[in-house]
């Protein structure tokens, strides 16, 4: 005697609709509501101080995950000066701090400079270093001047050295120190596609 099935197939579809909007309204990003920041006036004057004699930073803890903001001091046209916040570090917190590695899925080949894919193919991206899959049969390069590209933005121009490789059979490569101008330009890049991937979760 065959058995039924306990879910006829119109009933396994019906919970599959369900379950697809489920994930869609939770992809949705709550509205970030403005901020304004009182602060008594002995505050003030420490934040201000702090502002231009030091470096100042907010940090923000978030499912173990740490970012780091910058505050700059500027003044506007009314000669009032405002805390401005930069694009923020993130670092995953564990034994050991980390600067968070954003994964490529579908991996990207670092390119020459005359735009050429290379055979170096980059499957997590961080500030400070790069995961990578050599796609050819010769040694591993000790050091490389490759162009990074972006996602709708200007590449940039990179250089990088072998650490070591992982079990996996990627290469781990540290990156050398960018110009200000290119490293926030990264940094940007690495926060967007980090929005990306953790949208703010829905409130029902």
């Amino acid at each position: 005697m065959q058995e039924q099935p306990l879910l006829t197939q119109a009933e396994v579809d019906f919970i599959q609709k369900l379950n697809k909007k489920s994930a869609a309204s939770k992809r949705k990003s709550v509205p970030v509501p403005d901020l304004l920041v009182d602060a008594g006036a002995q505050l003030k004057e420490l934040l201000a101080y702090c502002a231009v004699n030091e470096q100042l930073t907010i940090e923000a803890h978030v499912a173990n995950q740490r970012l780091t903001f910058t505050a700059h001091l500027v003044e506007d046209a009314h000669h009032v000066q405002h805390l401005e916040l930069g694009t923020p570090q993130i670092f995953d917190e564990g034994p050991a701090s980390r600067a968070w590695r954003l994964p490529l899925d579908p991996p990207i080949a670092l390119r020459q400079r005359n735009g050429k894919p290379s055979d170096l193919w980059i499957h997590e991206l961080s500030l400070n270093g790069l995961l990578v899959e050599l796609r050819s049969k010769r040694a591993a390069p000790g050091h490389f001047e490759l162009i990074l590209p972006l996602a709708d933005q200007k590449p940039i121009a990179i250089e990088g050295g072998l650490v070591r490789k992982t079990a996996s059979g990627l290469l781990a490569y540290r990156l050398d120190p960018l110009d200000k101008r290119s490293s926030e330009r990264l940094q940007q890049f690495i926060f967007q596609q980090h929005r990306a991937l953790h949208p703010q979760p829905s409130q029902d």
